[in-house]
């Protein structure tokens, strides 16, 4: 076996059987490509091969590995020439007959482009496994979306079905897939055993599965087992990237990794609360003080700590610094991870305005399912709108189970004037199960646009607050807010502190003239402060000059706008800041050159979308 596997060798290559790779797997400064399975001469069963990666080795090229490999037979008997054309023909007719009058299905390549993770149920009785099942649900899931042939449906979305009883057909025709992996997790006495099954949803048909003794196969090799089994047994084109990306061993520590699944379990980027992050900032520390060439829980706390800088509550300098810290170690330890780069672009841009494209950039040459999103926000913040509506359509292209590329899409029509498509496609997001803060936030400013309270306060009392008051508070005060009810607006924005202009108004409109000058002189000192100056503080600023009856001075900033091609806030023709001065002539006249810019665009993207053939 090493003579043939030997032949197949290219200079500067180290090739090997899958019984030595198995036995030195866990050397963490080692990494393996998989290049495949194959029949050699005078052994029995396909056998698979490994090459070793490094920077200095050299990897053969799959599609051209020659050496000592099993030839088929090509002699043929008499007999069989004198038929071969005659069956032939044969075998094309039968072709012919099945595909005229056979069933119609989906070719390979259609069946193959989707699948949902479902959550690996915990059968025994010690609920202190939940995590175990979730946390390992939420990595499968993460490690096949580095597939870039395969949709892969978020656990956002799956989420919805928990509690529900719906078959594994239900839920695959709910959520358009065509593949679905299932599995439990027990543990009977001393013993854990973990069962994974992949299932063809087009003739429910099991076509891999794989069971685990977690006390003899730690859950390291379970999941790189469960990932790359999926991956060998699905019909795609899948890249040496990935395939290398799949049988990365993260680390070398399975309890490093345990608490690391642990902190999946508890991760939700869509909440209000700083202190939510808590259990999983803790569960992710005490993964890299384990092992800290953990690059993967260095690049998760990266994200987690530049979420939780943006958070009521938060200290955002020092967890800021902390994000920084964590991505350039997961960068140093794992230079391929997309994750941190795009940590690194949120960064510099809060420090100066488009400033971290080139990070997005590369997180998305990485991974190019990566780094979208925030090229999307890039775009937009800078009011290139056809470019941030190519960059939310490219994200729907190549990652359409994601709800980021659609929200893209909606926030650009937001911008041009388009807010009942806005609508359309947010409800479509929450119907399909995208409850999250954000798509419903959006959706809840939408309403508000639309002069739609009542539907904005439904939105609010059956999704945001029974998860996330805080978040439930700050929307419900804001739609208050613009339906002017001055006094019920006040009640939660004194709950969730929030002492910026939007007091301001409702100190003004309940007759304290004197503090609601205060508040807004701080409101605008604050933005003042900040250096780089983005359209958003000019809008603010507009806005908060306005209600203090400085026409001059607010007019100032709207025309410093409109030099910039801004169209402001989507929101302007309802906005209760410019009620002072809605009736004048100069500001009726900025609207509708707002409007024109936005006509102008609303044909370009109309274009577009028939250009794409997009049906959202």
């Amino acid at each position: 076996i090493a003579s043939r596997i030997e032949s197949m060798g290219i200079p500067n290559s180290v090739l090997l059987s899958e019984s030595v790779r198995n036995s030195i797997k866990n050397q963490p400064e080692l990494s393996f490509q998989l290049l495949g399975k194959y029949e050699f001469k005078n052994v029995s069963e396909p056998m698979a091969v490994y090459a070793l990666d490094t920077d200095h080795l050299e990897i053969p090229d799959r599609s051209s590995v020659t050496g000592k490999l099993a030839q088929k037979d090509k002699k043929r008997s008499p007999r069989l020439a004198r038929w071969a054309v005659p069956l032939l023909v044969l075998m094309i007719l039968t072709v012919i007959g099945y595909y005229a009058l056979g069933p119609k299905t989906k070719t390979t390549e259609e069946i193959a482009s989707s699948i949902a993770v479902l959550p690996f149920t915990n059968l025994s009785q010690d609920t202190n496994q939940d995590y175990l099942s979730a946390g390992f649900t939420s990595e499968i899931n993460h490690q096949l979306s580095k597939i870039e042939s395969l949709s892969v449906i978020s656990q956002t979305l799956i989420q919805q079905f928990e509690g529900q009883k719906k078959t594994t057909s239900q839920i695959a025709e709910e959520l358009d897939v065509n593949y679905i992996l299932e599995g439990t997790i027990q543990k009977a006495g001393d013993r854990t055993r973990l069962l994974a099954k992949l299932i063809r949803m087009t003739d429910n048909q099991l076509i891999w599965s794989e069971e685990f003794d977690l006390n003899e196969v730690n859950l390291i090799d379970a999941q790189i087992q469960v990932s790359s089994g999926i991956a060998e047994n699905l019909p795609l084109n899948i890249s040496e990237k990935s395939i290398t990306e799949l049988n990365k061993i993260p680390t070398s520590s399975p309890l490093a990794y345990e608490f690391y699944l642990k902190a999946l379990d508890s991760y939700n980027e869509w909440v209000a609360l700083q202190e939510s992050y808590e259990p999983t900032i803790r569960n992710l520390e005490k993964a890299v003080s384990l092992d800290n060439n953990f690059a993967q829980a260095h690049a998760l706390l990266a994200m987690v700590y530049q979420n939780s800088s943006r958070m009521v509550g938060a200290d955002f300098q020092v967890q800021s610094n902390k994000s920084l810290q964590y991505a350039n170690k997961a960068i140093e330890l794992d230079s391929l991870l997309p994750e941190p780069y795009v940590v690194l672009g949120l960064i510099h841009n809060s420090k100066e305005a488009g400033s971290g494209v080139k990070w997005f950039a590369k997180a998305n040459e990485l991974d190019a399912k990566s780094g979208l999103f925030q090229l999307f926000l890039y775009h937009l913040e800078r009011n290139e709108f056809l470019s941030a509506f190519e960059y939310a359509t490219h994200k729907v292209a190549v990652d359409p189970k994601s709800p980021y590329g659609y929200i893209g899409i909606a926030n650009v029509h937001q911008e041009i004037g388009n807010h009942e498509r806005q609508q359309d496609i947010l409800e479509n997001l929450v119907d399909q199960g995208y409850t999250n803060t954000y798509v419903i936030g959006n959706l809840i400013n939408t309403y508000s646009i639309l002069r739609k309270p009542d539907n904005a306060i439904k939105l609010i009392d059956k999704y945001l607050m029974p998860n996330d008051s805080i978040a439930g508070m700050l929307n419900k005060g804001v739609v208050l807010l613009f339906s002017q009810k001055w006094v019920e607006a006040e009640e939660y924005y004194l709950r969730t502190s929030n002492m910026d202009m939007d007091m301001g108004l409702i100190h003004l409109n309940t007759g304290r003239k004197v503090s609601s000058d205060t508040l807004f002189q701080a409101a605008i000192d604050r933005r003042l402060a900040i250096e780089t100056k983005g359209n958003w503080q000019f809008r603010d600023l507009s806005r908060i000059y306005a209600a203090m009856g400085d026409f001059d001075k607010a007019y100032e900033y709207l025309e410093v706008l409109d030099q910039r091609d801004d169209l402001h806030y989507g929101w302007i023709h309802v906005d209760p800041f410019f009620d002072r001065i809605r009736n004048e002539k100069r500001f009726q006249e900025y609207c509708r050159k707002i409007e024109a810019k936005q006509e102008k665009l609303r044909r370009q993207i109309q274009q577009m979308e028939k250009e794409l053939e997009l049906d959202i």
